[in-house]
């Protein structure tokens, strides 16, 4: 599955409307899985997942083989796009039962991720069934440990020193995890735990955006 193939099927699917996830939780969920059941049909395959609080709900939002992009000089489109976001991503296999999601939530190393964000696709669907607007992923191959920056424009500095740093993105890695073992996802996944600084519009990151660490650069994606 490419791009195009996949917009036309969240353009044209009629599930997803709805108003409120606090009062259609269920629902949303059901129609979230008929809409990545038909993309699976059609060759589409999950290699992560963003886990989103919405309203004080917690519901996941599917990441496909094709949404990820190379770490390293991948060029985009910025007609393509809205801007971007820097975010915690950990990598965790979904284990079968409940009672080893903590021992697997344990064992997963945090990454550096951007999400690249898209305009919405289907104008009828409430947003978890737009998938939140996801375009692509690149996410580091080597775990982060200290402080970062993201050099994109200007520079934006984030500090990985506070004690509770990890532990909150771990919390909604564990939220993440629960999820896919209750919806029945079960596999090898990255999961996005959510932005660190908010959209970065498309005017700003124009150019080279590099998320640069201790040992490098970790990421580098040039919007133009």
């Amino acid at each position: 599955m490419n791009f195009t193939e996949y917009s036309a099927i969240v353009r044209a699917f009629d599930g997803g409307v709805f108003t409120s996830i606090t009062n259609s939780y269920d629902d949303i969920c059901h129609a979230q899985d008929q809409l990545i059941a038909e993309l699976i049909s059609k060759g589409a395959v999950i290699k992560g997942w963003k886990v989103v609080e919405d309203s004080g709900l917690f519901i996941l939002s599917p990441i496909f083989d094709f949404q990820v992009l190379s770490n390293q000089s991948t060029e985009i489109a910025s007609r393509d796009i809205s801007g971007i976001e820097v975010e915690i991503c950990y990598q965790c296999r979904v284990p079968l039962l409940a009672h080893d999601i903590e021992y697997a939530v344990s064992q997963s190393e945090p990454l550096v991720a951007i999400e690249v964000l898209r305009p919405k696709i289907n104008e009828q669907s409430y947003q978890s069934c737009d998938f939140y607007y996801h375009y692509g992923m690149l996410v580091s191959d080597q775990p982060i440990e200290s402080d970062f920056s993201l050099k994109s424009g200007q520079e934006y500095h984030y500090s990985t020193s506070a004690p509770d740093f990890f532990e909150q993105k771990r919390a909604v890695l564990l939220k993440g995890v629960q999820e896919c073992v209750r919806r029945g996802y079960i596999d090898d996944f990255f999961f996005m735990t959510g932005s660190l600084n908010g959209l970065i519009e498309t005017d700003i990151c124009l150019g080279k955006n590099e998320v640069v660490g201790d040992s490098g650069t970790l990421i580098r994606v040039d919007v133009v």
